[in-house]
């Protein structure tokens, strides 16, 4: 339903879109009506609209899509996979030092380090895969049609060309066939954390160094 100018009452989607083609046949009709000026006119709303509409699913830093644009392509390739029985992993990305980094050198530079990695990263995916930034410094990558294989490859090179000396973590989770997207991150976020749990523990224990047997 949409609100009618002027008016105390709504008035349904369809009879919206009736006024407004009433709108523009009395245009037409009017004495000294520029017709393909009232079309260019409609085609640059059309073309605003399309604009917005991109903007409002991209992430102004990066140019990545954002959680929003996200969400709605992994339920397309979800649904996808529902009908055609086809593989789909996602994996999250998370910097393992970033708020280090962004201590010793300022926020700009940490800023520059997420568009050079958004950069580095994408240059590592294939044409089908889907990266956007999570939030703050954590990315996701959606991976369509990927084998366990190709998947362990792909994160290896993502790994291998993180910008400016740093390095990331990432949890992976192929789709059971019947989840909702929400427990597919779900279970791929688990593995994320899992591994920075892991990291910390190497870098707060690192292995012990044995001493030589005595001769």
């Amino acid at each position: 339903m949409t609100w009618r100018r002027g008016s105390g009452h709504a008035t349904s989607r369809g009879d919206g879109r009736r006024n407004w083609l009433e709108w523009v046949h009395v245009r037409r009709r009017a004495p000294g009506t520029d017709v393909p000026a009232l079309l260019r006119e409609i085609a640059a709303l059309k073309n605003e609209v399309r604009a917005l509409t991109r903007l409002a699913r991209t992430d102004p830093l990066t140019g990545l899509a954002n959680r929003r644009g996200w969400d709605e392509q992994l339920e397309r390739e979800l649904a996808r996979a529902r009908r055609s029985g086809a593989a789909v992993s996602v994996a999250l990305l998370d910097f393992d030092n970033f708020k280090a980094f962004n201590d010793a050198h300022g926020h700009q530079a940490g800023d520059r380090l997420l568009i050079a990695a958004a950069a580095a990263w994408q240059g590592q995916l294939r044409a089908v895969d889907v990266l956007c930034r999570w939030g703050g410094d954590e990315f996701a990558v959606l991976l369509p049609d990927c084998s366990e294989r190709e998947i362990q490859e792909i994160i290896a090179r993502i790994s291998q060309s993180t910008p400016s000396l740093q390095s990331c973590a990432a949890g992976v989770a192929a789709w059971d066939g019947n989840e909702t997207a929400h427990d597919l991150l779900r279970r791929a976020d688990t593995q994320l954390l899992e591994q920075k749990r892991a990291e910390t523990y190497r870098r707060l224990d690192p292995e012990p160094r044995h001493d030589p047997r005595p001769s």
